[in-house]
């Protein structure tokens, strides 16, 4: 008995078209041909970026070797010049320095009023009670500043400054400079601020044929300088960066006023000092006689 319909029960079998196959065989072929592009692409990405490394790393490894070679001569060289300079540099001693006095009036340190002496650090050496003669951050600023301006602009420090007037000269050279801070270091190991500014005050010129406080006090102000107030103080010191300029009052008092600011900024002055002081009517000897 047969209990299949051979009409509704038929079963049908899904004719598969050829075409079909080859389309599907293409499909496939074109993502494995992107596929194995994109590999390819990958790959040679990847060799790029380490042939990139590597000349990279070449190129620094030959900056590095010229820059230490560089260095190397630099320092051969700057030892060779520093052994040049300080060949037959006498030892420094207080002696010494005391010998190669300016001034035929000295006064005692302990006599020079402290704004004077504050006045001058203030000014010329602000960071003076840190250093040990050399102040290394306003020695580098200086070399910066005179590379890459057309003014020059000084990094002495007071100890470099007395060896300048004092032990050397006023010679613009490596050598000169190298004995500065030669002697200002060694300078400071034997004497104590307190009497480097003593030393600098009796020795340093003001203009009108002074050198020294005390002349310069009886040639300005007509005073001792033991009696000298804070505005007196402030110009007198004004008066050393440039004599020739500043023994001009007009000129001398504008730079009175920045240096009692900076006095003012570094905290040896109140606010109330500074302001009394600008207010204070200064006049030089020249002009009430």
């Amino acid at each position: 008995m047969n209990y299949y319909n051979n009409n509704t029960n038929k079963i049908r079998r899904k004719k598969i078209s050829t075409s079909n196959i080859d389309e599907q065989i293409e499909i496939n072929r074109n993502i494995n041909r992107k596929e194995n592009i994109k590999n390819n692409n990958l790959k040679s990405s990847r060799k790029s970026r380490i042939r990139n490394k590597k000349k990279k790393h070449k190129i620094l490894k030959s900056l590095l070797i010229i820059s230490l070679t560089c260095l190397m001569l630099c320092s051969i060289l700057g030892s060779f010049m520093v052994f040049l300079s300080l060949k037959d540099s006498p030892k420094i001693t207080k002696k010494l320095i005391e010998e190669n006095y300016i001034s035929s009036q000295v006064i005692n340190v302990e006599d020079i009023p402290s704004n004077l002496k504050n006045a001058l650090v203030a000014i010329e050496d602000e960071r003076f009670y840190e250093h040990s003669g050399v102040d290394i951050k306003s020695l580098l600023r200086s070399v910066v500043h005179n590379v890459f301006t057309d003014t020059t602009q000084g990094g002495s420090t007071i100890e470099m400054q007395i060896s300048k007037n004092l032990l050397t000269n006023n010679d613009r050279s490596i050598k000169r400079k190298i004995r500065d801070i030669y002697n200002a270091i060694q300078m400071d190991k034997i004497i104590s601020k307190e009497e480097i500014l003593g030393i600098y005050l009796n020795n340093v010129y003001f203009g009108k044929s002074s050198y020294g406080v005390a002349k310069a006090s009886k040639a300005y102000f007509g005073e001792d300088v033991r009696n000298l107030n804070l505005a007196q103080c402030a110009m007198l010191v004004g008066i050393t960066n440039n004599p020739a300029k500043y023994s001009q009052y007009s000129e001398a008092k504008k730079r009175q006023e920045t240096i009692l600011y900076k006095m003012n900024k570094l905290g040896y002055i109140t606010d109330t000092e500074y302001k009394n002081a600008l207010k204070e009517k200064v006049t030089f000897k020249s002009e009430i006689e």
